[in-house]
């Protein structure tokens, strides 16, 4: 007569390791950061593919939502209403000459910042000026410079992809630490404003040698170019304006590169700068 076989008892401990249980919780952060650090660097990698391939009407649409952008016009004088106008028909004339993509439009804005030497562009195609970077510029050709800088990131698309990254991350973060849409907002109301401050040396050499090509198609020739990058190291050597352009090349190798260019060139002509953008009195 056959009995049933019986199974065998199961030792004492089997289903318990050895091991620390705080070293087990450490190994497992550990791996959970890992995988977090790597699905947000995925993205932005994908972001800075994707970014340039979206329309660019969906990215204007997004810049609407950043009104606080354009300042406060309320002390607005003549003056400056003529000072912007003059600033909006200068870069309307070097974008006819920079190979823009049909869909993109610029809009020029004046801010009244006397006391900062700066320009920056950012989502929808507005590129900012501020009337203290109007007091440094010595002639209209260093001003041009400057504006086709900046014309050049909005033809490359780079404040798309520098706020595309930010936000394809924080709403990843946002969904793994329970963030709520609110904060969410605010993180990506901040970066479209601070979108400047996100473009790589990459982004800024491309964008250099753009404007070169565009101040090459609008006046013949590059006279003036690095003027105004010369007399800010000359006043500050690399000192308190030196984070404004952190993420610039090395200015004098990008006075260099900029002079090198300038010798294929032979014509020197420098026009002077339009009355309507001298700030130099106010």
């Amino acid at each position: 007569m056959a009995f049933p076989k019986q199974n065998p008892k199961i030792p004492e401990g089997i289903n318990t390791s050895g091991d620390n249980p705080l070293k087990e919780f450490f190994i497992l952060l550990c791996g959970i950061l890992l995988v977090i650090c790597a699905i947000a660097t995925l993205l932005l990698l994908f972001s800075h593919q994707l970014a340039p391939l979206i329309p660019f009407r969906y990215e204007q649409a997004l810049a609407d939502k950043f009104s606080q952008l354009t300042g406060d016009n309320s002390s607005t004088t003549q003056t400056k209403i003529d000072a912007e106008l003059a600033l909006q028909e200068l870069g309307q004339q070097l974008a006819d000459k920079s190979a823009l993509a049909p869909d993109i439009q610029l809009h020029f804005h004046l801010l009244d910042e006397p006391d900062v030497p700066n320009a920056f562009a950012t989502l929808g195609g507005h590129i900012f000026v501020t009337t203290g970077l109007l007091r440094e510029v010595p002639s209209e050709n260093a001003l041009a410079m400057v504006l086709a800088h900046e014309i050049a990131h909005i033809k490359f698309r780079h404040p798309a992809q520098s706020i595309s990254g930010g936000i394809l991350v924080q709403l990843f973060l946002s969904i793994v630490t329970g963030q709520n849409a609110v904060a969410l907002q605010n993180t990506v109301q901040q970066a479209g404003i601070m979108t400047a401050l996100g473009f790589s040396r990459k982004m800024e050499t491309a964008a250099d040698q753009a404007a070169l090509n565009t101040l090459e198609q609008y006046y013949g020739h590059l006279a003036g170019a690095e003027d105004f990058f010369e007399k800010m190291l000359a006043q500050h050597q690399q000192a308190s304006w030196q984070a404004i352009f952190a993420s610039h090349p090395d200015m004098r190798q990008r006075i260099e590169q900029i002079k090198s260019r300038t010798q294929s060139t032979k014509t020197a002509a420098t026009k002077a700068l339009d009355p309507r953008l001298d700030y130099q009195n106010l």
